[in-house]
């Protein structure tokens, strides 16, 4: 195409005046002009006479908005309301998620009290799984008049205070403070037989919040002593388990509860318990033995956990004779000279063993074989499934100086029921007996694996140096990874 030069001159002068004039928009309209009149070549044009369409509208974008005012606080409000929005959604959706399982807990306890019990056993599975709103409904069924549902609720809850230990502390003290709460508003309408129960998981509570420094965990150690000792019998509580009916298993007794903690540094040695009954010595009397008789009686005895009747033992002069009374017998027979004759050595002349006195023994060595056994031993026979050995084990403690509420106790060890003797270790832990250590060492080398955590929870409540070496010493023969590691982590403690 051909174009005068005249034309292609008064196209570039005018473009000039345009453009030194400085309007964004008449720059624009000349070079989308110049672009569509094709005066243009674009092989022969310089690069920088040629416009960017690309960077055309980009351009007069940037100058139309930056001319307006406000145009940066307008954005900054516009985000404000973006981000206000997103807050309060998401506020919401917790506050629905929370309040809704509270709903539901309150939905399902509504008809609580009409079902049956497999119902109520059902519906607290169900409720357990809502966390932290089904604590206080769990720890009021403690208190249901039907047994079975209360022990469902009590086992639900110690499950669920064994999950609390793989939560961070800050969200597993929430559950805890919770049931503390809850278990000190049942802590009066509570019946004797599941107050062990809550001493239980009071007392875990209690191990757990006692390692804690912070404020909060010490409000919480607090709390759960105090809700503990509301649970005595000198605060109002129900009748003393020293009574004239019969030891029942499958009801743990409730012995009197104390307000202040064990007191364990009341006693000044070993050989110094006043919860334990004390030996009563066998009298042994012969005609040739006084001088052993006097450095057997000089001599310390040995020390020992129990002090029973079998420590008190005198050793006898191989020449004495000795007659042992059959069980069936008590009263014995005084043995014949001829008896005595056949006693003597071998070795010895019948002038030297006649000119010795006679041996006339005014106590025999035993009255029953149970005799010779500990006390602890002895402890174990009352559970046998012999009527008789049960009777005689129980005749041999009343020997032994065991009062009724001692017998009591030492049934309850003895129990085939893991369950009683769990519950016995908790009853223990809150009694009034002077010192509670010679029992709970029986407990803690019992051959239930939860009856000896149990009893270890409850000792590393006690800052006793003894029963830290029972612990020590309970380590060598621990066999249980599981108890093997709670007794680390409580000696670990001192």
């Amino acid at each position: 195409m051909n174009t005068p030069i005249s034309s292609l001159a008064d196209s570039s002068v005018r473009r000039q005046n345009d453009l030194a004039s400085g309007s964004p928009l008449s720059r624009q309209s000349i070079d989308r002009s110049f672009l569509d009149s094709g005066d243009f070549d674009m092989q022969s044009g310089a690069p920088h006479d040629l416009p960017n369409p690309f960077a055309l509208h980009l351009h007069g974008s940037v100058k139309r908005n930056a001319g307006k005012p406000g145009s940066g606080r307008q954005a900054f409000k516009t985000s404000l309301k973006f981000f206000s929005i997103v807050a309060i959604l998401f506020g919401v959706t917790l506050a629905v998620g929370s309040y809704s399982k509270q709903w539901i807990v309150k939905q399902w306890m509504r008809d609580f009290e009409s079902l049956q019990v497999a119902e109520k056993q059902q519906r607290l599975l169900q409720i357990s799984e809502l966390g932290l709103p089904a604590i206080d409904s769990l720890v009021h069924a403690m208190t249901d008049h039907q047994p079975e549902v209360a022990r469902t609720a009590y086992e639900l809850l110690l499950e669920s205070q064994n999950t609390w230990t793989s939560l961070d502390w800050n969200t597993a003290r929430k559950h805890h403070h919770a049931m503390v709460m809850a278990l000190d508003t049942v802590s009066d309408s509570l019946a004797e037989s599941r107050t062990g129960w809550s001493c239980g998981l009071l007392q875990q509570t209690i191990m757990e919040s006692v390692q804690k420094s912070d404020q909060e965990s010490q409000s919480l150690y607090n709390l759960a002593t105090t809700t503990l000792s509301r649970m005595s019998l000198s605060d109002g509580a129900r009748a003393s388990v020293v009574d004239d009916a019969p030891l029942d298993p499958k009801q743990p007794v409730r012995l009197a509860v104390r307000t202040k903690p064990l007191p364990v540094s009341e006693a000044n040695t070993d050989n110094a318990w006043t919860g334990w009954p004390d030996a009563e010595p066998a009298i042994i009397s012969s005609g040739g033995s006084s001088q052993n008789a006097s450095a057997a009686e000089q001599s310390p005895p040995a020390p020992s956990v129990y002090r029973s009747s079998a420590s008190a033992l005198k050793p006898v002069n191989p020449n004495e004779s000795i007659v042992l009374n059959d069980v069936h017998d008590p009263r014995g027979m005084a043995p014949t000279s001829t008896d005595q004759a056949s006693t003597a050595p071998p070795s010895m002349a019948p002038s030297t063993a006649s000119a010795r006195s006679p041996v006339v023994p005014t106590s025999f060595l035993t009255e029953s074989p149970l005799e010779t056994y500990t006390t602890e031993s002895v402890i174990y026979w009352l559970g046998s499934e012999q009527a008789n050995l049960r009777e005689r084990a129980k005749n041999e403690l009343q020997r032994r100086g065991f009062s009724k509420s001692q017998m009591e106790i030492a049934t309850h060890i003895a129990a085939a029921d893991v369950g009683s003797r769990i519950e016995l270790v908790d009853t223990i832990s809150r009694s009034s007996i002077d010192d509670p250590r010679p029992w709970l060492t029986l407990l803690l080398n019992d051959e239930s694996r939860e009856v000896r955590l149990r009893t270890i929870s409850v000792i590393a409540t006690m800052n006793d140096s003894a029963m830290n070496q029972k612990l020590r010493q309970r380590l060598v023969d621990e066999r249980d990874p599981i108890v093997n590691a709670k007794i680390r982590g409580v000696l670990k403690l001192r």
